[in-house]
């Protein structure tokens, strides 16, 4: 039998219960190095290179093979996931937001996150519904559910036309202004939030020095499909100048789609991404990798999947 190529997508990693936020949807710390070991029995736990050499065609594995791959940057990246990595020498690919890092701010999409763990969903729905009809009285807010369902697949119909509303219907600059609002309300300060929240760049350094990798996220995790020719570029470049100012070089970068569905992203986004010198990208499409497979449209596994199943 081929061999294939399975690629595991992480986002929170921490120790929910004794968090501010045990609501978060995230995987527990112990599960997660439990998850390490189990992965190391069953696959060739593989680094980037050789991942892409396996799909090029240029290296024949014995066995299936695996990639981590963290998205967002959080800070339980540096202080829980990079120490389990270290100490069985695996490689993880990295995908922090920099406009996160660079300017202390909370991604709207983390904002929506952390509201949800620390409201009933009701009131959340209700005071952002309420904020929004204020702004935007002709707003549609009931949506078909189907199209939602197909990205938030672990959530329910109401959760993720909810979800659907705020990052692919509302513009990006009505959305951000609710979120902000709601955040300031009930979560306080953005700033100190966020520097508790993400990575810093020194963190991201050490991370290198370990033998991890970190790759392009976008600069304010967008859908970039929604964007225009001009503000793909200039979100996407600015992206790529801080990665390569602030981190030390990598002989391979690699890119992660925000949001990750086809939807969320078109062909002006590879050729951008394929100009500024990414090697790859992974989506958030479900599925494994085999040889031949396009490097810039990689499928992932969430690590939800039960282990019998990865």
């Amino acid at each position: 039998m081929d061999a294939k190529l399975d690629i595991l997508m992480y986002h929170y990693i921490r120790d929910l219960p004794r968090t501010r936020f045990p609501q978060i949807k995230g995987m527990l710390i112990d599960n997660f190095i439990r998850q390490l070991d189990i992965l190391c029995e069953r696959y060739e736990v593989a680094t980037l290179e050789s991942a892409l050499a396996f799909i090029a065609g240029e290296y024949r594995a014995s066995r299936d093979l695996c990639i981590l791959t963290f998205d967002d940057g959080f800070k339980e990246h540096y202080t829980d996931v990079l120490p389990a990595l270290a100490e069985r020498r695996i490689q993880g690919l990295f995908f922090p937001i920099t406009s996160c890092i660079e300017n202390n701010w909370v991604a709207p999409v983390h904002k929506n996150h952390f509201l949800m763990a620390h409201l009933d969903f009701a009131e959340y729905r209700e005071a952002f519904i309420k904020c929004l009809a204020e702004l935007s009285p002709e707003t549609e807010t009931e949506l078909d559910s189907s199209q939602a369902r197909k990205i938030y697949r672990w959530d329910n119909d109401e959760i993720a036309a909810f979800k659907y509303l705020l990052n692919f219907s509302l513009s990006e600059e009505l959305r951000d202004q609710i979120l902000g609002e709601l955040f300031y309300k009930f979560l306080g300060n953005e700033e100190e939030f966020s520097s508790n929240l993400y990575i810093s760049w020194h963190e991201a350094c050490q991370m290198q020095s370990h033998g991890m990798l970190f790759g392009g996220h976008s600069h304010r995790h967008t859908a970039l499909k929604n964007l225009d020719n001009d503000c793909q570029h200039k979100d996407l470049e600015t992206c790529k100048s801080l990665l390569q100012s602030r981190l030390e070089p990598q002989t391979l970068w690699p890119f992660s789609y925000p949001y990750g569905k086809r939807n969320a992203f078109n062909s002006l986004t590879v050729q951008i991404i394929k100009k500024l010198g990414y090697c790859c990208s992974f989506t958030t499409e479900y599925g494994t990798n085999k040889k031949g497979h396009d490097p810039f449209c990689l499928r992932r596994i969430d690590y939800k999947i039960d282990y019998k199943d990865v």
